[in-house]
């Protein structure tokens, strides 16, 4: 029985690990616009998606927002003088609602992306 018992937690501890590798791959995303740049992008998308920005930390590129009932924070850190990542993740840690608020904002994102690069070009 105790054999049993620690196959199952084993089998249990591997599938959480890699539900939450890949929420974390959905929740990530390198652009190549800098993080100034892309931080005033964010807040611009949500405004445009119509979320409750709660609280914006320039300084520290964080903005915290709600959807409907349920709040995440985005941090938007620098990885170079021309390239930020972006990481959205739920602020209470509980990954149970997937991530399609998380594709939603990408998508956006991605989309104004290309519109600056246009306008560069």
């Amino acid at each position: 029985m105790k054999k049993i018992l620690i196959l199952m937690f084993l089998i249990f501890n591997i599938t959480a690990q890699t539900v939450m590798a890949s929420y974390l791959d959905d929740s990530i995303k390198n652009f190549g616009i800098s993080a100034d740049n892309m931080y005033l992008d964010t807040l611009s998308v949500l405004n445009s998606l119509n979320y409750e920005i709660l609280e914006m930390q320039s300084k520290s590129g964080r903005i915290l927002f709600r959807t409907g009932a349920k709040d995440y924070i985005i941090t938007v850190t620098p990885l170079s003088n021309v390239t930020s990542t972006v990481k959205i993740m739920p602020f209470n840690s509980i990954f149970s609602t997937g991530t399609i608020v998380q594709k939603i904002i990408f998508d956006e994102l991605e989309a104004n992306k290309l519109n600056i690069l246009k306008k560069q070009g």
